[in-house]
């Protein structure tokens, strides 16, 4: 669970959505080549055991995501993990009090990762978020994720 302050801390989490049935996680496919091409981000079918995500934090609501080990990035407004290149990039992941939920989105905030479609293997894009003009702002379902703590009870 985060603490009071809804930022998230370093350490290991399953990634999720509101707009997910119960018990989809987003990750890398297991199915995946073996090649040192960047790896999708996928929407994985129900079932499919959850992914380690690695959080680290690098203060001020600013991240570093890696999933199954590799560092995530965007690459032709689509979500990628980086088996080759270093570090990968610098999210926000911001706590939405209204959704109890996050959004997540670029260091310049421009563009934030969006399930385009909610069925299985559909790679997570990258895109600009489509709030709504109000106090606090709304995020519809698929503009939304929820990390769940899992290296601690």
């Amino acid at each position: 669970m985060q603490h009071t302050s809804n930022e998230l801390e370093s350490g290991l989490y399953m990634v999720t959505s509101p707009c997910l049935p119960g018990g989809s996680f987003v990750g890398r496919d297991v199915r995946e080549d073996f090649s040192l091409r960047p790896k999708k981000v996928i929407v994985l079918p129900q079932g499919v055991q959850a992914p380690r995500w690695i959080v680290e934090s690098l203060g001020k609501g600013r991240y570093r995501l890696k999933v199954g080990g590799a560092p995530t990035c965007e690459m032709n407004k689509e979500l990628y993990a980086m088996l080759v290149e270093a570090q990968g990039e610098e999210w926000i992941v911001t706590h939405r009090d209204y959704h109890d939920a996050c959004t997540v989105e670029k260091a310049d905030g421009k563009s934030g990762w969006v399930i385009p479609k909610e069925t299985p293997y559909t790679q997570i894009a990258v895109r600009p978020l489509q709030s709504q003009p109000s106090a606090p702002p709304k995020f519809a379902d698929n503009e939304l994720w929820k990390f769940i703590r899992i290296d601690r009870d």
